[in-house]
C-alpha cells in the first residue's frame, strides 16, 4: 500500500481505453499530496493545467465523452466532478466512509464509487445534468477497484480484505457471485472482448486471471513486490509493482512474464494508449509520469508532476 498513510487511502479502478480512436492527447493525474488534479499534454510532455481538489484526491474516472473527470476525495469524504475543458470543479458530492475506487458507466448516466470502510458501492445517477447520490450496493470488505462491462449491466469489484471479486447486477443492484482470487486484490481490469478480468494482488505478488463467463480464477501471473493495477495493450498485460519500482510485462495468451521494466519510485496508476503503443505510469515517490514504449519495453519519457501522483483509474483522453 502507500508509503505515506497521511496521504489518505490508495486509489484504483480498472484502466480503460480512451473512447477516441485517435491517440490520447492528455493524461489527467490525481496528485494526492498536492491536493490537485493535473492535466499533462502528452505531445509536449508537460503539465499544462492544475485544478485544485482538496481532500487528498485519489481515484479517477472519465465520462464517456471524456469531458468530465470524477475524482474521489478519501479525506474529503466525497466525489469531485471536474469540467476538464474549463479546468474547473463543477460540484462536490458528499459521501460517507472512505471513497476510493471510481468507475463510470460506459453508456453514461451513472458513476460508481467504492467505500473502503463500508463494504459497499455508492451509486450516483445523473438527473437534469447533475450527478446525485442514488443508493448503494453491498459487496465484500474493503472494495477498491471497480470495472464496468461495456453494456453497463455488470460491475466487477475487487474486495481487498476479503480476497474476492464481487460480480454485481447493475439493474437489481445485487451481488450475484463472489469469485475467490489472490491475497488482497486491489486494482481490477476487465478485458470484455476476451472474457477475462485481472486483479493485482497486493500481498500475493501476483495477478489473478478470471474467466468471466465461468466465474472463476483460471490462472496466476507472478509479479514484482506489491502489484497495484494492470493495464492491457496488444496482447500483453502490464502491472505496476509499488515496492519493486518496476512494471511486469506478461503475455495474455500464455500468462508468462516477459520482462521487468524499471520505472520510478513507487509506481501506482497505469494506462495504455493503443494508438501510440505507449503506457503511462504514475510514480508516486518520484513525482513523475513515466512513459513506456510497449514494443521495445523501454522507458522513453519522464514527465514531472506535482507531489504524490496516483492516477488510479481511467485517466487518458
Amino acid at each position: 500500500m502507500s508509503p505515506a498513510p497521511a496521504a489518505g487511502l490508495l486509489a484504483l479502478i480498472a484502466s480503460l481505453v480512451p473512447a477516441s480512436a485517435g491517440p490520447a492527447r492528455e493524461a489527467i493525474v490525481t496528485v494526492q499530496l498536492a491536493n490537485a488534479v493535473e492535466v499533462i499534454d502528452l505531445a509536449a510532455d508537460r503539465v499544462v493545467r492544475r485544478i485544485p481538489v482538496d481532500g487528498a484526491p485519489a481515484g479517477i474516472a472519465l465520462s464517456p465523452d471524456r469531458s468530465r473527470a470524477y475524482v474521489t476525495r478519501p479525506e474529503g469524504h466525497g466525489l469531485a466532478v471536474l469540467d476538464l475543458d474549463a479546468g474547473t470543479v463543477l460540484t462536490e458530492i458528499p459521501l460517507p466512509g472512505g471513497p476510493l475506487g471510481v468507475a463510470a458507466d460506459p453508456r453514461g448516466g451513472k458513476v460508481y464509487v467504492a467505500d473502503w470502510y463500508g463494504s459497499r458501492i455508492f451509486v450516483l445517477t445523473e438527473r437534469d445534468g447533475a450527478l446525485t447520490a442514488d443508493g448503494e450496493i453491498a459487496v465484500g470488505r474493503s472494495p477498491s477497484g471497480i470495472a464496468v462491462s461495456p453494456d453497463g449491466k455488470t460491475l466487477y469489484v475487487a474486495n481487498r480484505e476479503a480476497d474476492t471479486v464481487s460480480v454485481v447486477d447493475a439493474s437489481t443492484r445485487r451481488e450475484t457471485a463472489v469469485i475467490p482470487v489472490g491475497h488482497h486484490p486491489f486494482g481490477i481490469t476487465l478485458d470484455a472482448a476476451a472474457g477475462r478480468a485481472y486483479t493485482a494482488n497486493v500481498t500475493g505478488d501476483d495477478v489473478s486471471v478470471i474467466d468471466v463467463a465461468a466465474g472463476k480464477e483460471v490462472g496466476r501471473v507472478p509479479t514484482g513486490k506489491r502489484p497495484y493495477v494492470v493495464a492491457l495493450l496488444n496482447g500483453r498485460g502490464f502491472v505496476t509493482n509499488q515496492y519493486a519500482d518496476s512494471v511486469t510485462a506478461f503475455d495474455l495468451a500464455t500468462l508468462k512474464p516477459l520482462a521487468e521494466i524499471d520505472v520510478g519510485d513507487h509506481p501506482e496508476g497505469i494506462a495504455a494508449d493503443p494508438a501510440t503503443n505507449r503506457l503511462y505510469v504514475a510514480d508516486w515517490g518520484d513525482n513523475r509520469l513515466t512513459v513506456i514504449d510497449a514494443g521495445s519495453l523501454k522507458t522513453v519519457e519522464k514527465v514531472a508532476t506535482g507531489n504524490g501522483p496516483r492516477a488510479f483509474g481511467d485517466f487518458l483522453r
